[in-house]
């Protein structure tokens, strides 16, 4: 009954204002939150991705546990994120080395990466606000999605990469300020498949989990 009053409450709303399209792409989003998954449908834009994931992400800050942020993180990422792409691309030339076991394992070490990454920055709410600038053609299935998050010190240029597979929008890359975290990754991880092979790459992603892991002393 609480979830029925909501949407009511929610499609009165929309009825009195006149950006419409905005406002009901985020409180589609906040529903699936509330539900407790972020479903990623064909008819979904890019710009309704990348809400979702704010979303997610607003929702995390609320939190004081990691735990507790990473179990709201999880999912979107796992909706919302082309991981298969972020892991051929990061290993650039040696991903086609690796055989079809290799490339599932280390497709799930890397969401588990992002999902923590995610889940460990995003750990206070000081009031901070995600915002959709536009979306632009990158290439054939392929698309920019540019937004800010302002903060109370600062402004953040957020530049969503997303790829449609199957009708279905992920992102692949997010340009901070100028900086790609897929290049990061790709630079990184290339050079240390280059002198060690696979395994320095994996534990050096696992060190980097657990460190995003770690609380805070208070």
């Amino acid at each position: 009954m609480l979830f029925l009053d909501l949407i009511l409450r929610s499609l009165n709303l929309l009825k009195k204002i006149r950006n419409i399209s905005a406002v009901k792409n985020l409180i589609l989003a906040s529903l699936w939150v509330i539900l407790g998954y972020a479903p990623c449908h064909a008819s979904m834009a890019p710009s309704d991705v990348v809400t979702a994931f704010h979303v997610a992400l607003t929702t995390a800050m609320k939190n004081n546990s990691y735990e507790q942020r990473l179990s709201i993180v999880e999912p979107a990422v796992s909706d919302h994120f082309q991981i298969h792409t972020i892991a051929r691309i990061s290993l650039g030339r040696h991903w086609r080395s690796l055989n079809a076991e290799d490339q599932a394992g280390f497709e799930a070490l890397l969401e588990e990466l992002v999902s923590s990454t995610y889940a460990s920055r995003f750990k206070q709410d000081n009031g901070q606000v995600f915002s959709i600038i536009a979306t632009e053609p990158i290439a054939t299935n392929r698309v920019r999605v540019k937004s800010l998050l302002k903060t109370s010190t600062e402004t953040v240029t957020l530049d969503y990469q997303l790829q449609q597979e199957e009708g279905i929008w992920r992102i692949y890359d997010i340009v901070a300020n100028g900086v790609s975290d897929l290049s990061l990754k790709r630079s990184n991880y290339s050079a240390m498949f280059t002198k060690g092979g696979l395994e320095p790459v994996l534990q050096e992603i696992s060190s980097n989990i657990a460190t995003n892991a770690v609380e805070p002393e208070e």
